[in-house]
């Protein structure tokens, strides 16, 4: 259909003539791209993110959206409760509370503007999990800082793991010494293999 001034308006849509087969996937791409982004623009920003990288790239996203940084130890939650006072005093956190979950310990810190939120869960007797949350406000949050402090607590298990190993007298780290290699054997082995 050929449109000049004497066609009423819209009446090229009214036609029987097919679009070219380049509108038509224009239009497909456009109805899919809305398609994705609808659900993700009305769930919000999370949503949205995870969305638009996909499955693949969310787990990567997830720490700067939620700020949270994780790990797991295998020591119990006693010493990993030790960790996380330890750490917290090499890098001047203010302890403000200390209490305890159901299956765990909650401790909550503060250090210039964040508010430093440590969840230690007992996984098993020698499985304890930990979860870090730096929180700037509401909004806003600090997912550095939270793997730092991560970092910081598995620093301190392997000091407080060093401490308990030289104070032990009967595991025999305390009387081990460093023997160099008896390069003299292995000298004379290998004159006589050749």
């Amino acid at each position: 259909m050929l449109v000049n001034a004497t066609t009423p308006p819209g009446a090229h849509l009214m036609s029987d003539t097919p679009l070219h087969p380049v509108f038509r996937t224009s239009a497909r791409t456009l109805r899919l791209l809305l398609l994705c982004l609808l659900p993700g623009l009305l769930n919000g920003c999370a949503a949205l993110a995870v969305s638009l990288a996909g499955a693949g790239a969310g787990a990567g996203l997830s720490h700067q959206v939620n700020g949270t940084a994780s790990r797991t130890f295998s020591e119990p939650i006693e010493k990993v409760d030790d960790a996380v006072r330890l750490a917290a005093k090499s890098m001047l956190l203010n302890i403000e509370d200390v209490s305890s979950l159901d299956n765990g310990i909650l401790t909550k810190a503060k250090v210039a503007e964040l508010a430093i939120t440590v969840k230690m869960e007992t996984l098993s007797p020698r499985l304890t999990r930990v979860s870090v949350t730096a929180r700037k406000d509401i909004l806003r949050v600090d997912g550095a800082t939270a793997q730092e402090v991560v970092a910081q607590i598995e620093r301190a298990i392997g000091e407080l793991n060093v401490a308990s190993a030289r104070a032990s007298p009967g595991n025999g780290i305390s009387g081990a010494r460093y023997m160099p290699p008896d390069t003299s054997r292995k000298q004379a082995k290998r004159k006589n293999d050749i």
